[in-house]
């Protein structure tokens, strides 16, 4: 789903402001996912028709250190996408985020309201990622990061940004993020 940029940076750190006066709220003990492994074949693609950009996630990993997601970005536009030429929004905006449900509508809400999840931004990219993505090529490599995630959570991929380098197809945004649509649930169990 395509994501403003300015939302995903502001969300960037994941912080929370709580209200002067207003009582802490404790929230439910959280358990660390163990290490699991799941083949996803995720095949997404923006827009829904016409000339467009496809999002693939094909595997997503909770390691002993952190995660690891293998995952490809394919340019079936006629425009070239810049994807890292600007390597503070690289990460601030290329992870994976956790969600309470794998909802569709939960997403799409959490977007409209501004609150969206905070980004556990990717540290390493393997290979190196495509600092651009002219028509027809593609971009497939393993994206992973160190740290714990919470089992029972729902992950959602994210792309971004992708800036196009000249006017973009009809029903495309110049300057986007994608999270997928879809998710997949941490078990407590290996």
């Amino acid at each position: 789903m395509q994501r403003p940029l300015a939302v995903l940076v502001a969300l960037g750190a994941g912080a929370l402001a709580v209200g002067c006066g207003a009582s802490p709220v404790t929230p439910p003990p959280v358990v660390a996912a163990p290490p699991q492994a799941a083949e996803l074949a995720w095949n997404e693609r923006s827009p829904a028709t016409g000339p467009h950009l496809v999002f693939r996630v094909r595997r997503f990993a909770v390691t002993a250190q952190g995660w690891e997601a293998d995952v490809e970005v394919e340019n079936r536009t006629t425009v070239t996408w810049e994807l890292a030429t600007d390597r503070v929004a690289v990460g601030q905006s290329f992870g994976i985020m956790l969600f309470a449900t794998d909802e569709l509508a939960e997403l799409e809400e959490r977007n409209r309201s501004g609150d969206l999840p905070g980004l556990r931004a990717a540290q390493s990219f393997v290979p190196e990622l495509a600092a651009t993505l002219t028509p027809g090529a593609s971009w497939r490599g393993t994206i992973s990061a160190h740290g714990n995630l919470a089992a029972g959570r729902y992950v959602r991929v994210v792309f971004g940004p992708l800036v196009a380098d000249g006017s973009p197809p009809a029903g495309m945004p110049a300057r986007f993020v994608w999270i997928t649509d879809h998710a997949y649930r941490l078990r407590a169990r290996p």
